[in-house]
């Protein structure tokens, strides 16, 4: 399977869970967590012939034009695939379960539906996909007015926010503005979850057989890097390597083996590109 296939394949999942999040816990209780999910309901609501899911695939697809012409073809390309699953997946939620309310709970809905949003958001974007939708109009405004995109945003989703208080009342409206700011914050949690890698230091005398242990058995990089004791003042070598937290502890258990002895760090990273892995080497 190519690298590009597994991208796809992983924005499709991310766009069928980002359609089960907004279906039963948001677009159900008739809140929006803005973009064009909110604006299919604020569209089904005025002109009831099509069902959300239907104006959704309409509007994604005026959106994806509007992409293609007014910003550029490489921004509608990578929009695509995301909107037109997403309103597809509507579609077919609301055939096999039309009126499915899983809660009457709105808090709880506001919260577990902006969770699953955001997870599925971050797997769109890690997968360097988007789901177009209002990317595209605030893409299009921060073209052609100057408008900068964080101020794009607030007036695409503040206008859809309003539209939804006029029709479904302050409290809806209240919940779909907590939806909005919940998300924000979640989906920023998220997409750093989905990246993130552990570095491991070790400094230990049996630093030779720990770099070869690690290169052979776990195939990960290794960079040495010069040291100096602070109180022996002798030289040190201190081993360098990423790897992901799921190999955390099978590497620790491997490198105590060699030193039991051997004093080791570690912390958190968001990010890793680069050979082994945003390169296929070692994977």
């Amino acid at each position: 399977m190519t690298k590009r296939i597994k991208k796809d394949l992983n924005i499709i999942l991310g766009s069928i869970l980002l359609s089960v999040g907004l279906y039963f816990f948001m677009l159900q209780n008739e809140v929006a967590p803005g973009g064009v999910s909110g604006l299919s309901l604020v569209f089904a609501a005025w002109f009831p012939l099509l069902t959300i899911g239907q104006w959704s695939l309409v509007l994604n697809l005026v959106l994806l034009i509007a992409g293609f012409l007014l910003v550029s073809f490489e921004f509608g390309k990578n929009s695509a695939l995301s909107s037109i699953v997403v309103s597809i997946s509507l579609v077919i939620l609301e055939r096999i379960f039309p009126n499915v309310n899983l809660s009457n709970d709105m808090m709880l809905n506001s919260v577990l539906g902006s969770i699953i949003v955001s997870v599925a958001l971050a797997i769109v974007f890690f997968n360097d996909g988007s789901t177009g939708g209002s990317d595209i109009i605030v893409a299009i405004l921060n073209k052609h007015t100057g408008i900068s995109l964080s101020v794009s945003l607030f007036i695409t989703d503040a206008t859809i926010v309003i539209l939804v208080t006029s029709l479904f009342g302050i409290q809806k409206g209240l919940y779909s503005f907590f939806i909005v700011i919940a998300q924000s914050l979640i989906f920023d949690y998220a997409i750093q979850g989905l990246g993130r890698k552990i570095a491991i230091y070790i400094i230990s005398d049996k630093n030779e057989d720990i770099n070869k242990m690690i290169l052979s058995k776990f195939k990960r990089g290794v960079t040495v890097l010069k040291a100096e004791g602070g109180f022996s003042k002798n030289d040190k070598k201190v081993i360098l390597t990423v790897v992901p937290f799921r190999k955390y502890l099978a590497i620790k258990s491997e490198i105590l083996k060699v030193d039991n002895k051997a004093f080791m760090f570690t912390h958190a990273i968001s990010e890793v590109t680069g050979e082994g892995y945003t390169f296929d080497v070692y994977q």
